[in-house]
């Protein structure tokens, strides 16, 4: 075939279409076609289980399509069902160096760097072995980040942080390979591969319409397979395992008819229409349209529902409109079924045919929305949009995957398993730390480039894949993450004094602290440090930072009851006490002591004593002195300017200045000695006559008598 020939192929679960297109000018020329039925149970659902069954029928169109042009056919283009394809999204994440700009290396290492994410996000989801069992067959960028803000390109741009998402569509290598072996078998070389889905959103919803949120479903024998298209790429791709033979089966169940003859009922039905046809005993039928669409319409309804889920599941919501492909979308019903199921209007799910497609000329017999799939995989390869296999090199390791037309040494190393930002050399990750509150990024290093060769010669990630090459990578070295001291990043020295401390030099620089801790200055930063830089300006701030205490308790007990006393510091600038308020100044002579608390302080002594007064004891007069009150300290008389000190046992009532009866009996005692007769044997005390106790009062003037007791008899 010429290179501007191609003979396209449809494998269908009931039909094989084939035919020859080539293109003129914008448009696309049908020259021949073919069209046979399956041999039975060669494919289901898409899926091909008998190979020769499938290669018989395939040698048939072949050689019909040879005899027809008088052209020998040996490469085919062709397509993969949907049922087989696997999609799953990836992220990457690349932190910029300060002045970076992105480059279209580094934005298609990001984007690769995503595909490998997704990649491994479906190992762990398939029990891993996904390159062996599985061929990446495209990505589409589903949206930019730069700094967390979604951007259109980010190519050029800088910024502390870049991110990619993107969506990633797999094939299993098994049906690959039966397709493969299926063509080899009937002599035909795999020349280029589409996915059904993608060849039919090609031909009817061209890239000017995507960016329209529309769902396209081929609805065929064994499968529904469904594409949707939103901003300007298709986001994704799905398959229900339900479709026309689930309808042809309606029919043969309700009227007892062979699957060969519900099929015929199902195409030849049309409104005022009656099919006559034999049942499996013979019976002749006359099946009006009525009866077969009351037949078939609870299978139309899961068709419409399960179709409706899917769309749902894929998109996250409603398209805006869906369009029908396929001979199965020719069933009565399921387009305003499906409309009532999105809740869309009915005018915006509509069923494509042939003569939607004005861009494709010739054979108008060869028509339908059947051929829209057979065409749009013809439309694709000469659009250079399919994929070819490619065997290459990767370090000595032998691949084979799918080329699309934009295939690159990136690809290739993907497909290896290789991460491509490794040929980078991407600098060291970078640190974010937290100044007095403000968010300062730190870079790391830059790295080492790795060294990249295709076919022994300097590449690219972007270098084009030829067939055959051979690429080599020595892996770069990735820069290491900032060493950075916290004097470098405060940019010491900072301004500082020094004062005479209690007679030594004391230097005062800014506190330093890294999540709320002091920190030296030689401090390396870590990622989200918390650094706060605080300049010392008075001295009750220098007491803090040298945390010496401006207050000290000191724990007593006064006249048995818990006390507390506050030592506090007396500072001294210069000679002169000075608040701890006072500004620190460069060259101050600095003193400090803790003033001590005393009686004075906590026992407020009374500042009159009682007066003297004169008594007569015994027949003796006496004169008692002027009476005071007296601290005692753990049992013992003390002065007022006595230093308390911790857990000391203080005593201290104060007289009232001045009080009436301010004296008791026992108060003689200071001045006068009883008998030794009362001492040892006790006795009787008299006030002025009456008897009285060692507490009564006594005042000016009294007379007083101590007599022991068995007195009066010695004296009688």
């Amino acid at each position: 075939m010429s290179a501007t020939e191609v003979f396209a192929l449809d494998i269908g679960t009931r039909k094989i279409a084939g035919l020859l297109m080539s293109p003129t000018g914008d448009d696309f020329v049908i020259k021949q076609a073919s069209l046979y039925q399956q041999l039975p149970g060669a494919m289901a659902d898409g899926q091909i289980h008998h190979i020769d069954a499938v290669s018989r029928v395939i040698k048939m169109i072949k050689g019909e399509l040879e005899e027809a042009s008088g052209t020998p056919l040996t490469s085919v283009a062709v397509a993969a069902a949907g049922r087989s394809l696997l999609t799953e999204s990836g992220t990457s994440l690349m932190t910029l160096s300060p002045q970076q700009r992105l480059t279209t290396e580094e934005v298609r290492a990001l984007e690769l760097e995503a595909v490998l994410n997704s990649i491994q996000k479906l190992a762990s989801a398939n029990g891993g072995g996904v390159m062996d069992s599985y061929l990446c067959v495209g990505y589409s960028v589903i949206q930019y980040y730069l700094d967390g803000e979604p951007i259109g390109s980010l190519r050029g741009h800088q910024g502390n942080e870049a991110r990619v998402e993107i969506i990633a569509t797999f094939l299993p290598r098994i049906v690959i390979d039966s397709l493969g072996t299926a063509l080899d078998n009937a002599g035909l070389k795999m020349e280029s591969l589409t996915l059904e889905p993608i060849a039919a959103m090609h031909i009817v919803v061209p890239p000017t319409m995507r960016m329209l949120n529309i769902a396209l479903v081929d609805v065929g024998a064994g499968t529904s397979d469904l594409a949707i298209s939103a901003e300007g790429t298709i986001k994704g791709y799905g398959m229900v395992s339900y479709a026309g033979d689930a309808i042809t089966k309606g029919i043969a169940d309700t009227f007892l008819l062979d699957l060969t003859v519900a099929e015929k009922v199902k195409v030849e039905m049309e409104p005022q229409q009656t099919i006559t046809c034999q049942d499996v005993f013979g019976n002749l039928l006359h099946l009006s349209y009525e009866e077969i669409l009351e037949a078939i319409y609870p299978k139309v309804q899961t068709l419409a529902e399960k179709i409706a889920q899917e769309i749902i599941r894929l998109n996250g919501t409603a398209p805006k409109g869906v369009i029908l492909v396929g001979g199965g979308s020719l069933t009565p019903e399921l387009a305003p079924l499906l409309a009532k199921h999105l809740d869309l209007p009915e005018n915006l799910v509509r069923m494509r045919d042939r003569t939607s497609l004005e861009i494709v000329k010739g054979m108008p017999e060869f028509s339908g929305p059947e051929v829209i799939t057979p065409i749009g995989i013809g439309c694709t390869h000469l659009d250079g949009r399919a994929m070819q296999l490619i065997h290459v090199s990767v370090n000595g390791r032998q691949l084979q995957f799918l080329q699309m037309a934009s295939s690159t040494v990136g690809d290739a190393l993907l497909h290896a398993g290789v991460n491509p930002a490794e040929s980078l050399g991407r600098p060291g990750p970078a640190f974010t730390v937290e100044l007095n509150g403000r968010y300062i990024p730190l870079p790391g290093t830059l790295g080492k480039p790795a060294t990249l060769l295709c076919n022994g010669e300097p590449a690219e990630l972007t270098t084009p894949l030829e067939d055959g090459d051979w690429i080599e990578l020595i892996p770069g070295e990735r820069g290491k993450s900032p060493q950075v001291s916290l004097a470098e990043f405060t940019e010491s020295p900072v301004h500082s004094f020094v004062i005479n401390f209690n007679g030594s030099p004391l230097k005062i620089q800014p506190l330093l602290k890294v999540n709320g801790q002091i920190r030296e200055p030689d401090y390396i930063l870590q990622d989200r440090d918390r650094i706060s830089l605080q300049p010392i300006t008075t001295f009750q701030e220098l007491f803090d930072y040298l945390e010496i205490p401006v207050e000290q308790e000191i724990h007593y007990f006064l006249n048995g009851r818990s006390q507390v006393a506050l030592e506090q510091v007396e500072l001294f600038i210069n000679g002169e006490k000075r608040p701890l308020t006072t500004p620190i100044n460069n060259g101050q002579e600095v003193n400090y002591r803790r003033k001590s608390v005393t009686l004075q302080d906590i026992c407020q002594p009374s500042q009159e004593n009682t007066p003297g007064i004169t008594i007569k004891v015994n027949g003796v007069e006496l004169d008692l002195t002027a009476k005071t009150s007296t601290p005692l300290a753990n049992g013992q008389e003390v002065s007022f300017d006595y230093v308390v000190r911790p857990q000391d046992r203080i005593q201290y009532e104060p007289r009232p200045a001045g009080a009436l009866n301010s004296y008791i009996v026992t108060d003689v005692f200071r001045d006068y000695e009883p008998e030794e007769a009362f001492l040892q044997r006790g006795g009787k005390i008299l006030v002025n006559g009456k008897e009285a106790g060692f507490t009564t009062p006594i005042k000016h003037g009294d007379i007083l008598e101590f007599q022991a007791y068995g007195a009066e008899t010695e004296n009688s």
